[in-house]
């Protein structure tokens, strides 16, 4: 297992900063998703770790050992691409066998290879058949097996689930992080896609425009993100605008648009104006609109069925809120109804005024 550190890493396209001196350190064995909108600079990040693209500043370190002008085949990483890039003219074994033959391995040790990483991925038997033979899943653990056979260090995966159907992606990440875990390798993981971020990794690396925004572990980044704009990207986030209590009017809670809410248990600081504080859609809970226990008051202007909970709108002033709640459905469009929020939930947001 290796470490990674990444030190004031750039790099520049023209003017344009990609990756704009961004640090991160990777534990050895973790498993970091880099997470973020397009352009962001998180696949750029990871071709300058495989070696792909040259840094035009800062440095690269594998094992504390500087890698930064190492060309690709020098790194020992393995790459798992978003179109698995499969040779199309060889068999599931040829093309886990192609990386072994260009290191000049043995005969008999690329066959104990390939074998044991067809087992690995659960495609023993298929060794012969072509990637046109195969499902997208099934081709996606070939690009998967592929990359593990060389026995990397590091593992780099850049959006490989994108092409595959909803059901097939829900199934790979799993696939994808039960293996990780088996075989203990160090694995930084590119993804546009929330769910596969929280629900695969040891630590979600939060970006936009070409720096880190976040780095923290799944829970932290959802419960206690470090501003408005990861609160916004990761997961649905109810923002409240809300002003100090008026103590003269003999208010306890944080005034805002429909009432007051309950001043959040992680606000320490009292001494604010204003403040947005951020309350997710399960934080909140629909009672009827004369219920003693509201602190808003709202219209409901949309529900939704998701099986496993029931999606409102409600309409707050100029505010929509997002709530989530445990079907069945109680409230129909149209109908006025209260908002209970649990301070526990509740996150004021750092860069409010």
């Amino acid at each position: 297992m290796t470490e990674v550190s990444i030190l004031s890493l750039v790099k520049r396209y023209g003017d344009h900063a990609a990756i704009d001196a961004i640090t991160l350190k990777v534990k050895q064995g973790e498993f970091v998703s880099l997470l973020g909108p397009s352009g962001c600079g998180k696949t750029t990040t990871l071709k300058c770790l495989a070696g792909f693209e040259e840094a035009d500043d800062g440095r690269i370190l594998f094992d504390g050992v500087d890698v930064s002008r190492l060309p690709p085949e020098q790194r020992d990483i393995g790459m798992v691409f978003q179109n698995y890039a499969l040779f199309p003219h060889m068999n599931v074994a040829q093309n886990l066998a192609f990386g072994l033959e260009m290191r000049k391995v043995s005969r008999p040790e690329i066959k104990r290879r390939v074998d044991a990483a067809l087992e690995l991925v659960q495609l023993s038997g298929l060794g012969k058949r072509y990637p046109r033979e195969l499902s997208g899943g099934q081709q996606q653990r070939v690009a998967l097996a592929r990359a593990l056979v060389i026995e990397p260090k590091i593992l780099l995966l850049d959006e490989p689930l994108a092409n595959l159907d909803a059901k097939l992606r829900d199934e790979m990440r799993t696939f994808i992080r039960e293996l990780q875990q088996r075989v203990g390798i160090t694995t930084i993981y590119v993804t546009h896609d929330q769910a596969e971020a929280m629900t695969m990794s040891d630590k979600v690396v939060v970006m936009f425009a070409g720096r880190i925004a976040q780095a923290d572990d799944p829970e932290t980044i959802y419960d206690r993100p470090v501003n408005r704009a990861v609160a916004a990207f990761v997961g649905q986030a109810n923002i409240l605008s809300c002003t100090a209590p008026d103590p003269a009017g003999g208010a306890t809670g944080l005034r805002t648009a429909g009432g007051a809410i309950p001043i959040p248990n992680a606000l320490s600081d009292k001494n604010f104006t204003t403040i947005d504080i951020m309350a997710r859609p399960e934080a909140i809970r629909i009672v009827a609109a004369d219920d003693s226990r509201a602190h808003l008051t709202g219209r409901v202007v949309g529900r939704y069925f998701h099986g496993a909970f029931v999606d409102y709108r409600i309409a707050l002033a100029e505010n929509i809120l997002t709530v989530q709640v445990p079907p069945p459905a109680r409230f129909g469009e149209g109908e006025t109804v209260g908002l209970v929020l649990d301070p526990a939930r509740l996150w004021p947001l750092r860069d409010a005024g």
